[in-house]
């Protein structure tokens, strides 16, 4: 379902859950940056998206079925911070039973010299790392959903982060989202903070989101290092022209007719170790950097394909499931 509406601050706060996650956010015990300091909706770019998936045998797709899910991104900023987030999850009876979702927001000043930023997220804990585990998972009947709630916030010499596991029924999909971020919230409330496993007085970090739209921004910028749960990455990125993406968007109505299209080529990795993470990302190349298309893989057996559904909803347009 989609609808478009006229919203005020606290009205968009609440359907998104900041509301909910304002006493959270607050116990980080930092004096600055708050989500009280969001920009307003009417400066929100919001776009949604289709949920395409690939399993993945030795590396050759072996099956394809579109529509599993969905997906939402958000941009707004103003002359001192920036607001984004993306939503990701799946529609059991397009997914084979299967209920995920994930959620990511993160806000930070964007004022010359400032270095701050928070971020909030929720995710379904998918431990399956085969096909085979994917396969047993399906037929698993369960009445509880582990999920996993972090929050953090990175300033100049510090670096908080707060992770919380928590169950919920099953059933619950992105439709009760505000319910699982209530549950998450409440997760955190009691959840330790953890210090980070970086040297902090190296100067403050932008958190993944934040990171990725400066580069993005930014054609110049080959890579760049951000903060996630405590954990220092690094973010690197290639861009090329893509002419037959474009004159794909194009026949979607998605791009004007002779707009160029470019596409990003990333990976991550965190600067301690660990596997890389590869993605890409095709945008327009018209000042607006909300994806027309996101690929990654999140598991050796599964690729994932966002694919834009509708040019990006303007000025307090507020688009959902």
């Amino acid at each position: 379902m989609n609808w478009h509406a006229q919203m005020t601050r606290r009205g968009l706060g609440r359907m998104l859950g900041l509301a909910g996650l304002l006493p959270a956010s607050r116990a980080l015990g930092a004096p600055g940056l708050d989500w009280d300091a969001q920009p307003d909706p009417g400066c929100a770019f919001t776009r949604t998206y289709r949920a395409d998936a690939q399993i993945v045998v030795l590396s050759v797709p072996v099956l394809r079925r579109a529509g599993v899910g969905g997906g939402r991104a958000s941009w707004s900023e103003n002359a001192s911070v920036r607001l984004l987030d993306f939503m990701g999850y799946s529609l059991p009876d397009r997914a084979a039973g299967l209920n995920r979702l994930g959620f990511i927001r993160e806000l930070a000043r964007t004022e010359p010299g400032a270095a701050e930023s928070m971020y909030f997220g929720v995710m379904t804990a998918s431990p399956e790392e085969s096909a085979a585990e994917a396969r047993q998972a399906l037929h698993r009947q369960t009445r509880e959903q582990l999920y996993t709630a972090i929050e953090g916030r990175m300033g100049p010499g510090e670096a908080v982060t707060a992770t919380a596991h928590f169950s919920a029924p099953a059933q619950l999909s992105v439709a009760q989202r505000q319910e699982l971020l209530t549950m998450a919230r409440q997760a955190l409330s009691a959840a330790p903070r953890k210090a980070p496993q970086f040297d902090a007085a190296g100067g403050a970090r932008p958190t993944f989101l934040q990171a990725l739209a400066t580069m993005l921004q930014d054609p110049s910028r080959k890579e760049i290092r951000y903060v996630y749960n405590a954990r220092l990455y690094r973010l690197w990125l290639g861009r090329s022209p893509d002419s037959e993406a474009a004159a794909y968007f194009v026949k979607k109505n998605l791009i004007a007719a002779g707009t160029g299209v470019t596409r990003s080529e990333g990976k991550l990795r965190a600067e301690d170790g660990g596997r890389e993470i590869t993605f890409q990302i095709w945008a327009a190349n018209t000042g607006q950097p909300l994806p027309l298309r996101i690929e990654y893989q999140p598991k050796p057996y599964l690729r994932l394909a966002f694919e834009a559904e509708c040019a990006p909803a303007a000025a307090g347009a507020v688009s959902t499931p």
